[in-house]
């Protein structure tokens, strides 16, 4: 049994998707609770072909998890709808806890502006949290939507989590965005997103106590990305065409938003961002996305020898900068486009 937190390290967008449904692989029948809202989108692989989730937890084999909704989440109706269709999710395996928010047309529109200012999803889920936490009147909350009542369990998350603890089975909460992006904690206010994004962030949100957290895998890309546009600054920000030529990739391959579908940003790695990452959400472990990036040879590399020497070094000089060990390291956009193995037996206790 175990509890785990994935939560990002930079600007979001790290792989924290295809991490948990790794993790979830390696489970008989992993209860996943996402955190967050429908302004990120997490990528995974599903019979053979990538799915976006943006409302339910991320999962290769949908068929053998239950899925959670926690209390801190925004949640836009029709598309939680629509992916419990896509994924064929029946009612007795996906959980919406009572107080999770609704977004609402109104929302979404009263974000427009933002999008110009902070370079904002326009998803609504930002406006959503102003109003519950306006108390106002008016604020919808999944207990009052008849339509997820009658798809899902309306049960309070938190309580069901523990029952899970004490059975001894194996929970993976799915962080959102990045530790850089935390309205709390990152660096350039208010080019933040609604809120905070830490580990101990998500524990809040579906109701645990830091002591029931067991593992916390902490999720980087070897050139961090962040959202297009006026999304705020960005140290040693460079051009994908940039990548191509590190890489030696045929092609220059640039990455766009999940969710507004714009062109990503991208800069190269920012050691010491990651370190502070590290003291904010003390992880466990790293997994480290990108290494097709860092040299194209390691692209499909599923063998931690066969990995090119230049990858090995990267993950090596990053074990010994954090002090904390590598347990995933992505080679492709593919859910199993990994390798899983710790790269160096380190002591976890010795963060820098």
């Amino acid at each position: 049994m175990s509890v785990t937190i994935v939560v990002g390290g930079q600007y979001g967008s790290e792989g924290k998707g295809k991490v948990v449904a790794l993790l979830a692989k390696e489970s008989n029948s992993p209860w996943l609770v996402r955190c967050g809202g429908p302004n990120s989108g997490h990528t995974v692989t599903i019979d053979g072909k990538p799915v976006i989730m943006r409302q339910v937890p991320s999962c290769s084999e949908p068929d053998k998890a239950t899925f959670c909704v926690a209390a801190g989440c925004v949640v836009d109706e029709e598309l939680l709808l629509h992916e419990l269709d896509l994924l064929k999710i029946p009612r007795e395996r996906i959980i919406v806890d009572p107080r999770s928010v609704l977004v609402t047309e109104e929302d979404r529109k009263a974000e427009a502006d933002s999008l110009v200012r902070i370079g904002s999803t326009c998803s609504g889920t930002g406006a959503a949290l102003l109003r519950r936490m306006s108390r106002a009147k008016g604020v919808l909350l999944a207990k009052d939507s008849a339509a997820i009542k009658a798809r899902c369990r309306v049960e309070t998350v938190a309580t069901l989590l523990y029952s899970r603890i004490e059975d001894g089975g194996d929970i993976i909460v799915e962080g959102t965005q990045g530790f850089a992006l935390s309205l709390l904690h990152g660096p350039d206010y208010p080019y933040v997103t609604s809120r905070d994004t830490t580990a101990a962030g998500f524990a809040m949100e579906i109701g645990l106590s830091p002591r029931h957290i067991d593992k916390i895998v902490m999720v980087i890309r070897t050139f961090p990305i962040r959202v297009g546009g006026t999304s705020g600054p960005f140290a040693n920000e460079f051009s994908w065409e940039h990548i191509k030529a590190i890489s030696g990739a045929p092609d220059v391959l640039p990455e766009y938003t999940s969710v507004t579908k714009r062109l990503r940003r991208v800069a190269r790695f920012d050691l010491d961002l990651v370190k502070l990452a590290c003291k904010y959400n003390y992880p466990t472990s790293l997994a480290v996305m990108g290494l097709d990036r860092l040299d194209y040879a390691n692209t499909g590399v599923t063998d931690i020898n066969t990995l090119t020497p230049v990858a090995q070094k990267f993950l090596n000089d990053l074990e010994q900068a954090t002090g904390v060990p590598v347990d995933f390291a992505g080679t492709g956009f593919g859910t199993f486009d990994v390798v899983q193995a710790r790269i160096n037996h380190m002591n976890p206790e010795t963060h820098v």
